[in-house]
């Protein structure tokens, strides 16, 4: 974590920032007798921004940052009011209307508070805020927790029931609301974006730390239409800035103490440690600046370490070492922990820092800021629950610059101009380990037989690996040719990434390397790479007790007379046995010496530690329980120098048991990949008149997204892959591959097989800039003119977006130059005549032939595999989506509105889905057999939601306020995969084509002012799709059949949320959150004969159990000054439910898979294998900490 410290310096010496978004506060001033009073001067301070009454007592002040402000009300003759905490929130409008009294005593100051009503009459939707203060209250880790403190609201945790594939490994987010699907949200920071472009939704390296929120605002649909790229909800974050008076604050929160004091052992295990630095205010001598009215700053970090991602609860039944015991329980040898174990890790720092400059008379605020977040996981595998030696790990790492200029033109018109630069890097691999520190990495060894053992008796084909943890035992062959008890080392990992290896070998740095270019060498003692001679003394220098190995020029002799070459009457090695001493033709270039393979691809190098190229993994698999165990209680030399025989130990162990969990090869995994979004924002904001208020604008961005990932690399050419980069043939510089290059005697040229592209290799330029990339380059625009219309009884919010994206790819297209993404057509350049060389009529090139150009004459067919075709493609286009948004709040009485809103919202595909596989599109035959036959689509428009809201808002009185929201979504045009069939190939493409319906009703309650604060939410809905996620469809059997609704995974018809918060005695202040929702649906398992399958008739009709759990945290502050310390609790559900989070669908429930199953239990399985505490929430949780608050 230095590169936390680093950024701390970092912006504390350079760091200043975007405001947030903003919100209007307007009102009337008048007397005690009820007359207006005109010239009253309404100022924030904090913001030196402020108004004049006019005529009739009316102010407006537009621009408003978002946040908490005291406002002071003065004018001459008049005692000043100040009105504390008046909150400003996004999109809104603060009425503040006050009565002012004549001045009693001179310099009389009135102070009020600024409370808001429960029942807000501008709003036509159901809004979320949550301040700063009600963010620290809450027992809450992070932010992103807010999310799930909202009604209507599914967070699908990695291993639940139905979760998305992969997402956890990801680092993935799965969130959903209102029935939507995950990915849904436009996910903001200040009003920008930052959802991931790649993958869709945010993640853990989206963190942004606590003391950098100032307020969250949350809205489930009816947003206006300066939102976009969302059918869901928006989330908005708005940051922190520095005051007039300097702050200073720091949190600390650890499970370290709990652990002491109860000897809790889970909490020891969770080793939880948060760390929250914040401080601001102004900048010292900024003022003196010319131009400069005043600056402000605001810096904050939060360092999360949780020293096991989780901690699981295991039964006692373990292994004792003795055969009789471990027999009679069915216990595995190496289940030898009972109770809690930890596994993984997670691990998050970041930092924001915040700067605002005033100019010109404060109309002119230019402000830019700096987020940066670093996070590394390992997450829990039920695959390596007993050694994780070669499971993935993950790092994210974002950062993100934005720059804001804020103009106010006048009194009722300013504009915005936003510029962010936002990076998110994302790595997933395999560390590189070498546990025996014998020169031979793990992944060498796995992969490599140490002999080949004559009686094998678990796997006659199979041979014994290298052993990872012991030195003495390396990889090796025997010498069946001539000598079976000489053996042959293994050094070398093949010749490289051309045949899907390495070409690693002993000794070397870290990489890929192709052998393709070294030369040739006599491999005397086959161990792979050339050895001139032993060296015993390391000294890179032949001495006369060492003698000669591998031969390159000449068959090694004894040079009696010195004269450096062979004389008739020396002794040589007669290598080949001809009695002659040979020389061989391998010095090509000349110079004596022997030219090794090149290093093509370095490791990639961080944490301290190598990481594994993808053609480095070895299959886990070949791991599995037995064999692993087998190969380390059979010494590899066993088998091969001697018969063996296992004893009953051994042998009862291996007649089958196999329960996929590892002990050795490489996890599934490595993907990289570069998020970097470019965007501009811009937007007119104008106060037409008292009634009408209008927004205009615009948001364009354009991203470069460099993606690669391979799933099961040990595959080589039927591995899943995908890549953004442009196709290209790796053939050096000549573009000629050294198999067909006969004027160079086969020989490699420079750049060939290197793995990157190099000048004069052809390449796909699928966007058209004549140039090879690396990345793929959309772009997003859209515009917005959004609309409020404010009288006494009705608040009306309209708007139009209009959504356009462009994939600058190309796409298969027809002979006539139409879009066809379903099916390549290629044309044959075949020339006039229409023969090729392949036909028997043809005798020379004809008119056309060969000139690389599509002509009329020339044939079209959609054949695949024919020689001498090329495909078809044509340009990507702009695709434009229109989105009406229109609400309305009608006021029936002074606390009583009812409000309605209708929108239609769009969301782009995520790019992972529209460049799958496109990049080889050119050649659709090695793209259905490479690929699984899985492709992206460049035509896909937007996802649509069409969405209806409508209810009730009522203030019973001052502290109690109640609302009832009905609300119907229908969504279409939903990612899906098409199946289609062309010749002999059967492949699948994405596409819109997925539909489903959401509907359900919400109703909340709050009081506020009483002895106990309350939030209670609660939403009944049902939701129905044809599919869950995006690549639901994908590997699925093609049906020729209208596709059903069925409830979606992620349905919860009940979803209640309660918060409350207290005062307890002796300043003791508490919060409790309380959680209620339904079971998550599940298809049940029936009996099709003897063997249960899924009801597929019957998709999801069962539930689970339902959830609660709750969460509560307790305070005590001491003040002094200006110094505030806090001492507090957070416990995390308090009542230690242990929620189903998964079950066995034969049963229902996750304790019991059902006869059937655990009939197995010491026939195919132990006893261990249904000791799945994975299945449950996570008990109770105890952490402590301090805060200190200076302001």
């Amino acid at each position: 974590m230095h590169s936390f410290v680093k950024f701390i310096f970092f912006c504390f010496f350079t760091s200043i920032s975007v405001a947030g978004t903003d919100g209007t506060i307007r009102g009337q001033v008048m007397d005690v007798y009820g007359e207006p009073l005109p010239g009253v001067q309404i100022l924030i301070e904090d913001l030196s921004q402020g108004a004049v009454t006019d005529l009739d007592g009316n102010y407006i002040i537009l621009n408003v940052q978002v946040g908490t402000y005291d406002i002071k009300t003065s004018m001459i003759g008049y005692a000043t009011i100040i009105t504390k905490d008046v909150n400003i929130t996004m999109d809104q409008t603060r009425w503040l209307n006050l009565t002012m009294q004549e001045e009693a005593i001179e310099g009389e100051v009135v102070e009020v508070t600024g409370e808001r009503g429960l029942v807000e009459k501008d709003m036509t939707s159901k809004k979320v805020t949550v301040s700063q203060e009600q963010i620290e209250a809450l027992p809450i880790k992070d932010v992103t927790e807010l999310y799930s403190l909202q009604s209507g609201v599914v967070k699908v945790e990695g291993g639940m029931a139905g979760s998305i594939p992969d997402h956890e490994e990801k680092g993935l987010e799965e969130v959903h609301v209102r029935g939507g699907r995950s990915g849904e949200i436009a996910y903001m920071i200040d009003g920008l974006y930052i959802r991931n472009p790649i993958y869709g939704g945010i993640g853990n390296g989206t963190r942004l730390n606590l003391f950098a929120v100032d307020e969250f605002d949350w809205q489930p649909g009816g947003f206006n239409a300066e939102y976009g790229d969302a059918m869901s909800a928006v989330s908005n974050m708005h940051t922190a800035f520095g005051k007039n008076k300097f702050r200073y604050r720091f949190k600390y929160e650890t499970s370290m103490i709990g652990a002491q004091v109860f000897n809790n052992q889970y909490d020891d295990l969770r080793g939880f440690n948060d760390y929250n630095l914040g401080f601001g205010g102004k900048v010292p001598f900024a003022s003196a600046l010319p131009f400069i009215d005043g600056a402000h700053y605001w810096i904050s970090g939060q360092l999360t370490d949780e020293q096991s991602y989780r901690v699981l609860e295991f039964d006692n039944v373990v292994s004792t070492g003795v055969l009789d015991d471990d027999i009679d329980n069915n216990v595995m040898p190496w289940d030898t922990q009972p109770g809690l174990r930890g596994f993984g890790f997670d691990k998050t720092a970041d930092v924001f820092g915040k700067i605002s400059l005033k100019m010109l008379d404060n109309d002119l605020k230019v402000n830019y800021s700096y987020w940066q977040v670093a996070a590394h996981r390992q997450s829990f595998s039920t695959r390596y629950m007993y050694d994780n030696t070669g499971q993935n790990e993950l790092f994210r790492d974002t950062y993100r610059n934005t720059l804001d200029i804020n103009h106010q033109l006048s009194k009722t018109t300013f504009y915005s101009l936003r510029f962010s630069n936002f990076i998110q890097d994302q790595f997933i691999g395999v560390r590189w380990e070498d546990s025996d520190n014998d020169g031979y990495p793990d992944w060498f060894e796995y992969g490599n037989a140490a002999g080949s053992p004559i009686n094998d008796y678990f796997s006659p084909t199979y041979d014994m690996s290298s052993d990872t943890d012991n030195p003495y035992v390396t990889p090796f062959d025997p010498n069946t040719t001539t000598n079976p008890t000489e053996i042959y080392y293994t050094n070398r990992d093949g010749n490289g990434p051309d045949n899907w290896t390495s070409g690693w070998y002993y000794g070397a740095a870290p990489g890929n390397y192709n052998w393709d270019v070294a030369e040739e060498f006599i491999d005397v003692n086959q161990d792979g790479i050339y050895t001139p001679f032993f060296d015993l003394d390391g000294n890179g220098i032949k001495d006369p007790n060492e003698h000669w190995v591998d031969i390159f020029e000449h068959e090694h002799y004894s040079d009696l007379n010195g004269n450096g070459q062979w004389d008739a009457n020396e002794d040589f090695d007669d290598y080949n046995g001809n009695g002659i001493w040979d020389t061989f033709d391998f010095d090509t270039n000349g110079d004596g010496e022997w030219a090794g393979p090149i290093l093509v691809e370095k490791a990639i190098e961080r944490d301290g530690s190598y990481w594994l190229t993808p053609e480095m993994y070895v299959n886990y698999a070949d791991y599995f329980d037995g064999f692993n165990y087998w190969n380390d209680i059979q010494n590899p030399y066993h088998g091969y120098i001697e018969e063996f025989t296992p004893n009953s130990y051994q042998e009862y162990y291996f007649l089958g048991w196999n329960e996929e969990r590892v002990f050795g090869g490489s996890d599934q995994f490595f993907s990289t990949s570069t998020a970097r979004t470019n965007e501009v924002r811009f937007d007119l904001t104008s106060q037409l008149s008292s009634k009408w208020n209008t927004r205009v604008g615009f948001d364009y961005k354009v991203h470069k997204l460099n993606f690669y990932e391979i799933k099961n690399p040990w595959d080589d050419g039927s591995a899943i892959r995908q890549r953004f980069a442009e196709y290209w043939d790796d053939f050096g510089q000549d573009g000629i591959s050294y198999v067909d290059d006969v004027d160079d005697n086969f020989q490699p040229d420079i750049g060939e097989g290197n793995g990157q592209w190099d000048p004069g290799e052809s390449y796909n330029d699928f966007n058209g800039d004549n140039e090879w990339n690396d990345y793929v380059e959309p772009q997003e625009l859209a515009f917005y003119w959004q609309n409020k219309f404010e009288v006494p009884w009705m608040v009306i919010n309209a708007g139009l977006r209009v959504d356009g994206v462009h994939y600058n790819t190309k796409i298969w297209a027809d002979e006539n130059g139409n879009h066809s993404p379903y099916k390549p057509w290629m044309w044959r350049d075949c020339g006039e005549d229409g023969l090729c060389p392949d036909d028997n009529e043809w005798t020379a090139p004809d008119t056309g032939e060969g000139d690389g150009a599509q002509q009329g004459y020339e044939e079209v067919t959609d054949l695949i595999g024919l020689p001498y075709t090329k495909v078809i493609f044509t340009d990507a286009e702009w695709l434009w989506k229109l989105s009406p948004r229109l609400g309305f709040s009608h006021v029936i009485t002074d606390q009583a509105t009812f409000t309605f809103n209708y929108g239609l919202y769009y969301q782009t595909p995520v790019y992972q889905n529209v460049y799958l596989n496109t990049n080889r599109a050119d050649d659709p035959q090695d793209t259905f057999e490479e690929s699984e036959g899985q492709l992206g689509n460049a035509t896909m428009t937007a996802s649509r939601t069409q969405s209806y809201e409508f209810g009730f808002n009522v203030q019973v009185n001052r502290n109690w306020a109640f609302s009832l929201m009905g609300w119907v979504k229908d969504m279409d045009q939903l990612v899906t995969a098409k199946t289609y069939r062309t010749g002999v190939y059967e492949y699948q493409v994405t596409a819109n084509g997925d539909f489903g319906t959401a509907t359900g009703i919400d109703f909340s309650l709050e009081n506020r002012g009483l002895l106990v604060n309350t939030m209670l939410q609660y939403t009944y809905s049902v939701a129905r799709a044809n599919g869950a996620y995006d690549a639901d469809a994908f590997g699925g059997q093609f049906v020729d059949a209208p596709a059903q609704q069925y409830l979606m995974p992620f349905d919860r018809t009940h979803d209640l949320t309660l918060t409350l918060y207290t005062f307890l005695p002796f300043g003791i202040t508490a919060s409790m959150t309380n959680f209620y929702q339904s079971g998550f649906p599940y298809t049940p398992l029936i009996f099709s004969g003897d063997k249960p399958v899924e009801d597929e008739i019957n998709k999801n009709t069962r539930r689970s159990s339902d959830w609660y759990w709750a969460n509560i945290a307790f305070s005590k502050n001491v003040e002094l000054n200006d110094l505030k310390v806090a001492f507090g609790l957070n416990i995390y559900n308090v009542f230690d439910n242990r929620n189903e989070v998964n079950i066995w669908p034969l049963t229902g429930t996750a304790s019991d898979p059902g006869s059937y199953y655990t009939d197995e239990i010491g026939e195919s399985v132990s006893s261990g294998y249904y000791d799945s505490p994975w299945y449950y929430q996570s008990p109770s949780e105890i952490n402590f900490f301090m805060r200190i608050d200076f302001n």
